[in-house]
């Protein structure tokens, strides 16, 4: 069997012996030094990867497979079981949320539902259902296929109990939002003005940040940008944005917190401009207070590709405007490959702002994992996390919560 040095360089298991055990070593010190331990919630061949692990603030996590949840908190794994009616787990690629969960027991999940009364290639919906089963909430359903119709692979649920989610497709569907208990309602319909949408997350206070296209006529054509919805059917002039008039093929991933901060990553710099004046944004991560649309944005840059970081990836923020992401390390695995992911982090040091990094001990069979997939971060400053691995002899797939200790981080 091989490993992976921190590197990301494959070598023999008798080449690299000695390498590895102090290797391990100073995982070890560097994993204590940065104040997390890790609890493995769920492990196996059958979660989905791309889902990402859903964790509520009292430190409940949700794993899913395509037909149940794992339902865990490090001490014990309940299942779900959604094939009695029968739903699939939307598997999303790219990696999306499609699944979040809230510490009362409302767990709010997009799916597949390959049975959909009068669908002849199946539904897909926004559904609800308890940590514990029960019944099912549908708040929306529509069947499979091209063009518009199909609720996108991203749920958003706040700690309050809101839930938001899409099916804007080419300029027509709706941009929904109501109570977890249901029912929902219409908060943006399409139109001619808003196209496609991505990732999006709502508020306690009902704000649901969208990262989509729309129809810019300042800038010119079809833009992308990350648009903030309050009130049904807003105007785009009147709301407010995080960030706007990128190109389509910029899609950042996002995040929004009780205050209405929003948390996002940029692949790489973008240039636009407001009122006369073009405005540079470096590639890196970023906490946005969102601002009226066609006005200068307020961004507070969290890290950028200085020091070992080379590209970025997802990102969650908590409503202590924490923020943290997914990362890539010069040098490393996931640097290499342009793909995969090296790590979790919280700020500019690559070292010092770890939360969990390739080569850390804590977690076992898996600590020289392939790829690394962030889920959420709580108000304790917890984790979720899944990581994969190709190593034959361990299980492909586990996920973990990262626990915090000590103090609270300060902004």
């Amino acid at each position: 069997m091989s490993t992976i040095t921190r590197r990301g360089v494959r070598k023999s298991a008798s080449f690299a012996k000695v390498e590895l055990l102090l290797g391990m070593a100073v995982a070890a010190a560097l994993a204590g030094c940065q104040g997390y331990t890790f609890t493995e919630i769920a492990s196996g061949f059958d979660i989905l990867p791309n889902a990402r692990a859903a964790l509520a603030e009292d430190g409940t996590v949700v794993a899913s497979e395509a037909s149940r949840f794992l339902v865990g908190d490090g001490s014990s794994l309940a299942p779900v079981d959604l094939s009695g009616l029968g739903l699939e787990v939307t598997a999303p690629s790219p990696r999306r949320r499609p699944v979040r969960v809230r510490t009362e027991g409302d767990i709010a999940f997009v799916a597949d539902h390959p049975t959909a009364m009068g669908c002849m290639s199946g539904g897909r919906g926004a559904y609800r259902i308890s940590t514990s089963g029960g019944p099912l909430t549908t708040y929306f359903e529509s069947c499979l296929g091209p063009g518009v119709g199909m609720v996108g692979t991203e749920m958003g649920l706040s700690a309050n109990g809101t839930v938001a989610f899409s099916q804007i497709t080419n300029g027509q569907g709706a941009l929904y939002r109501g109570p977890v208990s249901g029912p929902v309602s219409v908060l943006r319909s399409g139109t001619g003005t808003f196209f496609n949408t991505q990732t999006l997350d709502v508020s306690d206070a009902g704000r649901v940040a969208v990262q989509m296209e729309y129809s810019d006529g300042f800038a010119g054509g079809l833009m992308r940008g990350i648009l903030v919805f309050d009130q049904p059917e807003q105007d785009k002039a009147v709301i407010d944005t995080a960030i706007e008039k990128l190109g389509i093929g910029t899609q950042p991933p996002l995040a929004i917190n009780a205050s209405g901060e929003v948390a996002f990553s940029l692949p790489f710099d973008v240039s636009f401009p407001i009122g006369g004046t073009v405005y540079n944004f470096p590639a890196g991560v970023y906490r946005a207070t969102p601002t009226l649309f066609n006005t200068p944005k307020s961004l507070t840059l969290i890290a950028d590709l200085g020091g070992e970081y080379c590209g970025f990836g997802a990102v969650d923020i908590n409503d202590a405007g924490d923020v943290v992401f997914e990362a890539r390390l010069d040098g490393e695995l996931g640097c290499t490959s342009g793909t995969a992911f090296d790590g979790l982090f919280v700020g500019p040091d690559s070292n010092a702002d770890a939360v969990v990094v390739r080569g850390n001990s804590g977690l076992g069979a898996h600590q020289y994992f392939d790829d690394i997939r962030l889920g959420e971060m709580n108000g304790a400053g917890q984790v979720s996390f899944t990581t994969t691995y190709s190593e034959p002899l361990v299980d492909p797939i586990k996920v973990w919560r990262a626990d915090k200790n000590g103090r609270a981080r300060r902004r």
